[in-house]
């Protein structure tokens, strides 16, 4: 019987060679463990790989031998790689750049410190917390399947404030207690610190946070500690998901609605569907949480793929904060700063009662727009054909797609009129600036991309508002994840709309998430709370439901939506993207290519919608065409990865594939 080959990905970066390799392993070799890193001849040159598996040799064909292997130990688990290849087909992505994702950085040449050992468990703060029946209720489900080693799917939909993170607390000792590791993801990397002190005040040192700012020493210490099953407690953002775990027992995706877990760079990939087939392989449960669930995930609940599990009390009886709705259409007095009299008359009541205050406007800079009040003209960006915004911290005017960055004109570069340009609309800065003369003793923070560019701003800025160091903390969707801040009894939501005219068929669930959620942030102490929202569209379902706390009836309204017009949950989306610098050769070949896939899957249920221009046409320097396959693609890959595969090697253009794509 002749002996298997070994097949190998190697890292070559073409779609094209996006496939298994196999070679021979020399005859004076010991057999490589799978998932090692190897080198190998390829054509005329010598390039790195990983071994996947071994598998019979091709006939016919004379197989060369691998050259030598880079790692002595595997640095992918078998289930990685299992991993990795389900999500190579699924999200139609070169299984060589799923594999570079996620293999670990390299040993650093300094010495390590020794892994700290581990502790005998105890329980999470014994008597201090009395559960809430919901909470006894979901916990017994959840810790019957951990016992039961069930690969068991739930969705924990509770109401903000509701208790979701003691029943994690539970349900994550519970695993340890069996022997079993635990993930918990989180949206950003700004709510690691937060879950890492929670989770660390239960289980000690056996917990670790995972992110991309950490050094490449903490990166590899972590990964190998989670690999030898030292670590017990890993934290993380999306990358945190792709982790090598020795026995995963327990997996928790918090706030599963956000979109922050869809990578928005190749490879795009979603962390919430990722680590459901990880749950599956390992026999874990996972367990998605929010207050405001996806429709995918509550729908999936209706079908019966996952259990559902309801909080809707808040503990020790705390109740929910009264919600003002301010119609912006009659609202006479609102002001520079955007604040209608009734909320700046609040906030002056809040800062009289010493208590604390959020503002939310998801929109930074000073001035959304800069035109010239003679011509018109309004200043864009010279690589991405959107408007400049002017931040006033530091009087320039940035592109909020490249980062690019100009001074502001003394002229208008169109007509040449001297006359001062204008600066229209509301940013998080020139709303800092109408409180700060509004309030002038009133200690005021921003919260946006712009403050917290530097490492651990996010985090003492927090800091300082939970120790009431801060008034006023005006942010954008920063300020609505998963903060728990006591002291906070006032919550003012800008402009409800932003969200609406976004082009994009999830705008109203968004809208309705964000709204939930920043006023889930009002009353979670001792003194009830209000939330003030003003809108201009106080009659749309996603604002009036948002107002009643009532998710089934914004859920009724959105998933009839989504069924007459054919969209997820009900049928499938490919976003296939074109770009290169020249538009007329991008629109060309993205026209040929819609005409190829028309023709390729007339057979099949899928429809083929453009080409058309994006909806930011250019940016970064590159023109930007797009074509969307709507319908039961999963069943056509097959013939979509073929078609793609023939224009790959179109040089002056890139091609990006994007399933379920979110933004548009």
């Amino acid at each position: 019987m002749e002996e298997e080959c070994a097949e190998v990905v190697v890292n070559v970066n073409h779609p094209r060679l996006d496939r298994i390799y196999h070679y021979r392993v020399p005859e004076h070799w010991e057999r490589p463990e799978v998932g090692v890193r190897v080198t190998v001849p390829f054509g005329y040159q010598t390039v790195q790989g990983w071994l996947v598996g071994y598998s019979s040799p091709p006939a016919g064909i004379p197989l060369k031998e691998i050259s030598g292997v880079s790692s002595p130990e595997p640095v992918l688990t078998r289930e990685l790689i299992a991993i990795a290849r389900w999500m190579a087909e699924h999200y139609l992505h070169p299984l060589s750049e799923i594999l570079k994702i996620m293999t670990p950085p390299e040993r650093p040449r300094r010495r390590l410190r020794s892994p700290v050992p581990l502790k005998i468990l105890s329980p999470p703060r014994p008597g201090k917390v009395i559960l809430t029946r919901e909470q006894v209720v979901a916990l017994k489900e959840i810790i019957s399947s951990l016992r039961a080693r069930e690969a068991r799917r739930f969705l924990l939909y509770g109401v903000t404030g509701s208790g979701k993170t003691e029943v994690y607390l539970r349900a994550a000792a519970a695993a340890i207690s069996l022997g079993r590791q635990v993930l918990y993801l989180v949206p950003e990397i700004a709510l690691t610190p937060q879950a890492g002190a929670w989770f660390r005040a239960v289980f000690g040192e056996r917990v670790a946070v995972w992110h991309s700012r950490l050094s490449r020493g903490e990166k590899y210490r972590i990964w190998e500690g989670v690999k030898r099953g030292e670590l017990r407690v890993l934290i993380g953002p999306r990358s945190a998901v792709l982790a090598p775990f020795s026995d995963l027992g327990l997996i928790v995706v918090d706030e599963e609605h956000d979109p922050s877990y869809k990578q928005q760079e190749k490879p795009y990939y979603h962390a919430r569907d990722v680590a459901e087939q990880r749950a599956l392989l390992n026999k874990a449960v996972l367990v998605l949480g929010s207050a405001t669930p996806s429709l995918e995930s509550y729908n999936r609940a209706g079908e019966g793929s996952y259990r559902l599990l309801t909080m809707f009390r808040r503990p020790q009886g705390r109740t929910f904060p009264r919600i003002s709705v301010i119609d912006l259409r009659t609202e006479q007095d609102l002001g520079a700063g955007f604040l209608s009299r009734y909320l700046r008359e609040q906030i002056q009541l809040r800062l009289e009662r010493r208590e604390q205050v959020i503002l939310f406007l998801n929109r930074r800079g000073f001035a959304p727009l800069v035109f010239c009040p003679v011509c018109g003209y309004v200043l864009k960006c010279k690589n991405c054909s959107i408007s400049l915004v002017y931040h006033r911290t530091t009087g320039d005017l940035r592109c909020h797609y490249c980062n690019s960055r100009c001074r502001l004109p003394e002229r208008c570069p169109w007509c040449g009129s001297a006359k001062k340009l204008t600066l229209l609309g509301s940013g998080t800065q020139r709303v800092e600036y109408f409180i700060r003369r509004l309030y002038p003793e009133a200690r005021i923070q921003r919260l946006d991309l712009d403050a917290t560019r530097k490492r651990e701003a996010f985090a003492r800025i927090l800091d300082s508002f939970a120790r009431k160091e801060i008034d006023i903390l005006l942010g954008t969707q920063m300020v609505t994840k998963g903060h728990d801040f006591p002291g906070v009894t006032l919550v003012g939501v800008l402009n409800a709309d932003l969200a609406l005219n976004l082009p994009d068929y999830r705008a109203a669930e968004r809208t309705f998430q964000l709204l939930t959620q920043v006023a889930g942030r009002a009353g979670r102490g001792r003194i009830p709370g209000e939330v003030v929202i003003q809108t201009y569209h106080p009659g749309h379902y996603s604002i009036w439901s948002a107002c009643r706390r009532d998710y089934l009836s914004f859920y009724r309204e959105e998933i009839r939506n989504r069924a007459y017009l054919g969209y997820p949950p009900f049928e499938e989306l490919i976003r296939v993207r074109i770009l290169g610098e020249r538009e007329q050769e991008v629109k060309s070949l993205a026209s040929a290519l819609a005409e190829e896939f028309r023709e390729l899957l007339q057979e099949a249920p899928v429809a083929v919608l453009g080409p058309a221009p994006a909806p930011v046409l250019k940016a970064r320097g590159y023109y930007r065409w797009q074509i969307m396959l709507k319908g039961k693609c999963s069943g056509s890959h097959g013939k979509i990865k073929a078609c793609l595969d023939r224009y790959y090697d179109k040089t002056n253009v890139i091609i990006n594939v994007e399933v379920d794509p979110f933004g548009f």
